[in-house]
Order: structure tokens, then sequence, then C-alpha cells
């Protein structure tokens, strides 16, 4: 177990992010695919279902994992948590709490039990965000080289807030009600701007600086995340208003940014074609990077042509729905082997 637990990378709750935003892309396929009939939408539902379980137990392993390796290896933690590019990856452990929250709400769970995954995700975001900021305001580590979408990850992170935050702010009663929607802000408008800040430099480094490859190639994905969690975060705040335009306004918003993360989508997998024919894509636990960026663009794809009644745009949620559970399956099969060769739990350099 210690083999494990002493370098154990904070990127594994990527997995979980991942494994999460699958079982919710699929959860909508069968909500989509229900007028094809059962044939069709109880195979994808059970698969939504297997997936949803599968995450949960992976939250609950690598959470008492997480927690025991901070009592009994502090030290290494820390060491972790100052470096300028894996100290980000600490946040995709509270995102994935609230990234669990939103397949929870979807899939009808009480708002008792949502609750405190949501709070605990929401809060550890914020704190996350800034202990990695503030580490790496004051320190002259970081160099443009190092510079990757991964970087997006604890502040803008705290767009993730209110998919599932939302909802469960106009649940709410009193002084709750008042501070569920000022988190819901807050994360919001904190995670947007840093967004524009962040992408800015990230573009910097696509520009100017070297490629993105090797073991940081699917980071490039990552951009995809942003691009589909903020106008869901929005469609989630706006649909609490009960204003029927502002909603419709909001859609219409949304799917430009849907059209911004296909045209990405386009550039990532061209880049990442690229690379394994250059030899610079080898397996590693940033494989997970793929994953949950495609699935967050499958649930935005959904949710627009829900919003729009469009009659082509499912087909291309469900494309990428099916591209979300290929890659998925792919780096989950990494995983396993690399657990049984132990190659997977090699530091990182």
């Amino acid at each position: 177990m210690e083999r494990f637990i002493r370098p154990m990378a904070p990127g594994w709750f990527a997995s979980v992010m991942g494994t999460a935003v699958t079982s919710l892309a699929l959860t909508l396929a069968s909500h989509a695919a229900a007028d094809a009939g059962p044939a069709l939408a109880d195979p994808v539902a059970l698969a939504a279902s297997a997936l949803h379980w599968l995450a949960i137990a992976m939250m609950s392993v690598l959470g008492i994992a997480a927690v025991y390796r901070l009592i009994r290896h502090g030290d290494a933690v820390m060491e972790q948590l100052r470096h300028p590019v894996e100290g980000s990856f600490y946040a995709t452990f509270p995102i994935a709490m609230l990234v669990m929250a939103a397949v929870w709400t979807i899939r009808g769970v009480s708002p008792a039990l949502i609750a405190p995954l949501w709070w605990t995700g929401a809060l550890g975001t914020f704190a996350v965000s800034y202990v990695v900021l503030f580490g790496l305001f004051t320190s002259e580590r970081l160099k443009l080289g190092m510079v990757t979408p991964a970087h997006f990850i604890p502040a803008v992170g705290l767009v993730v807030i209110p998919v599932a935050g939302a909802p469960l702010a106009a649940a709410s009663e009193g002084v709750l009600r008042e501070l569920a929607f000022a988190l819901n802000m807050t994360g919001f408008g904190a995670g947007v701007f840093m967004y524009v800040g962040l992408l800015a430099l990230t573009m910097a480094r696509h520009f100017l600086g070297a490629p993105v490859e090797g073991k940081m190639t699917p980071t490039l994905w990552v951009h995809l995340a942003p691009l589909s969690v903020i106008p869901l975060s929005m469609l989630a705040l706006l649909k609490t208003t009960g204003d029927a335009s502002l909603l419709r306004y909001g859609s219409l918003v949304a799917a430009a940014f849907l059209g911004a993360a296909l045209w990405w989508l386009v550039l990532a997998v061209s880049m990442t074609i690229h690379n394994r024919r250059q030899g610079k894509l080898p397996f590693a636990l940033s494989w997970w990077a793929f994953v949950f960026p495609i699935g967050a663009c499958s649930v935005l794809a959904y949710r627009v042509s829900e919003l729009l009644a469009l009659e082509v745009l499912p087909l291309v949620a469900s494309g990428l729905t099916l591209l979300a559970l290929f890659v998925w399956s792919a780096t989950a099969l990494g995983t396993v082997r690399g657990i049984r060769t132990g190659a997977i739990f090699a530091p990182a350099h």
C-alpha cells in the first residue's frame, strides 16, 4: 500500500472527474435515446449507472488514500503542492466532488445528500485555488515553457460550482440560500476572471514557447473544459431566475461557446495525432485529462440542443459521448496495466 500512497500523484482525482462526467453524458444520451425505445436507451442507462457507482467507489478509495497520505506523508504533499505544475492538479480532488454533485443532481438524488458533497467541494476548490495561486504568484519557479492548460484547473475550476450549486441554492431557504447563491456567483465570477488571464498566458505558450508534447499532450484538451463548463454554469444560474427569455438568450451564448469548443477540438485532435506520430505521446496518468473535457463538451451539446430544439446537434452530442467513452476505456485500461506493472507509480520528472 505504501508503494501507492507515498508517491501518489494529485492527478488521480482526474480519473474520478472523467468517470463521473462520462456517466453524466451517458445519462443524457439515454434520455435522448428514449424515443428510440428501451432496446437502445436501457443499455446506455445501465452503462451510465455502472460508471456512476464506479466513480463513487473511486472517490471513496482515493479520498481515504489522500487523507492518509496527508497525515502520514505531509512533507511529500507540501512538496507537490509547491511544484509549479503538479500543484495545480490538487484541485481535481474538490472539483471531482462538484462533478459528482452535478451527476447526482441529474439523477434526482435528494438535495439533502447532495449538499454536503457540494459544500465540501466548493469550499475545497476555493481553498486550493488560493493556496496554488499564492504559491505561483510568490515564486519564480514557473517559466513560460512550463505553462500548460493544466494551470486552468485550480482557478478556472471555480466555474464548476454553479452546475450543481445553482439548483441547490434555489432549493434552499433563508440565510443558507443567500450564502449558497453568493458562493455560486463568486465562484463563477472568479473562475471566468481567471480564465481570461490564463487563456492569454497559455496562448502565449502555444505561440511563443515550445510545443506541448509528451506526457503533457492531454492537457491540450483541457481548453475544452472551461469552454463547456462556463456556459453550463451560466445556464444553471439563469434557470433559477424562472425567466424563459433570459434562458433563451443564454442558450445562444452557450451555443457560441460550444462552437468555440468544437473548433478547438479539431485542433486538439490534430496536435495529439501529430505527437502520436512523432512518438511523443507515452501513456501516463495525465491521459485522464483527455476524458473530462470531452465529456463536459458532450453535456453542453445535449443541453444546447434541448434548449434550442435542434435535431442535428444531438447527433454531435452522441458522437462526443462515444468519443468520451472510447477515451475513458483506453485510459482506464492503461491505468489498470500501469497499476499491475507499477509503472504508473513512478515519480514524475
